[in-house]
């Protein structure tokens, strides 16, 4: 009887520590601790630092000073191509403006040697012209002739003097210059009067020479 209790209660103290293991073995289980050896850091680390908290999802990407100064250069340098394409264009504008100058002079000079010459040209032509007056104007014209071809010789010869253009009017008497440049100094008017006094034979003091941008 006294060892059948003995191992009745054996059996109690076995059950009651078995029973004691299991209960301990899932509270650890429940608790988070890790088995395999883990010392339970990293989950504490998670614990403390969750994803949400993540300090580089607040990190401000779209204020970029270093985009927007480069922007701000861009539209600096833009600025600069546009002020600088204006005074080009407006430098351009102002020497075409002075070119046209000589071409209009030419183009007037031209008219005017054309209705002379087409008045002469009548008046050779009309039978109830005297010869007298016939002859004069055929003379006129040779001379019309002679002061065309004498004005192109004198302004191909000014250019070739490093002048950017001029436009010469030849008449009977005095010649008349005029170069394309913002100055005439003295030498340069000598040197265009001895010029022209050689092509023509026309005195000095008859020779008129003026500048024009």
């Amino acid at each position: 009887m006294s060892m059948l209790f003995i191992k009745k209660k054996g059996l109690w103290t076995g059950l009651f520590i078995l029973g004691v293991f299991l209960i301990a073995a899932g509270f650890f289980q429940i608790g988070g601790i890790p088995s395999g050896g883990d010392t339970g850091t990293v989950d504490s680390a998670t614990e403390d630092n969750p994803i949400e908290d993540n300090p580089t999802v607040d990190n401000p990407t779209v204020d970029n000073p270093t985009v927007d100064s480069a922007k701000g250069d861009s539209t600096t340098e833009d600025a600069a191509i546009v002020d600088t394409g204006t005074k080009n264009n407006e430098t351009g504008n102002e020497s075409t403006d002075n070119g046209a100058f000589f071409v209009e002079y030419r183009l007037e000079r031209d008219r005017t040697r054309s209705q002379q010459i087409d008045l002469l040209r009548e008046i050779v032509n009309n039978s109830n012209s005297s010869d007298d007056i016939r002859k004069e104007a055929q003379t006129r014209l040779l001379a019309i002739s002679q002061a065309i071809d004498t004005e192109m010789k004198l302004e191909n010869l000014i250019r070739a003097e490093d002048f950017k253009d001029a436009v010469v009017f030849v008449e009977e008497k005095s010649v008349t210059i005029i170069i394309q440049s913002p100055v005439l100094t003295q030498p340069d008017r000598e040197k265009l009067t001895a010029i022209t006094a050689r092509v023509t034979g026309i005195n000095a003091e008859n020779i008129a020479v003026f500048a024009k941008l």
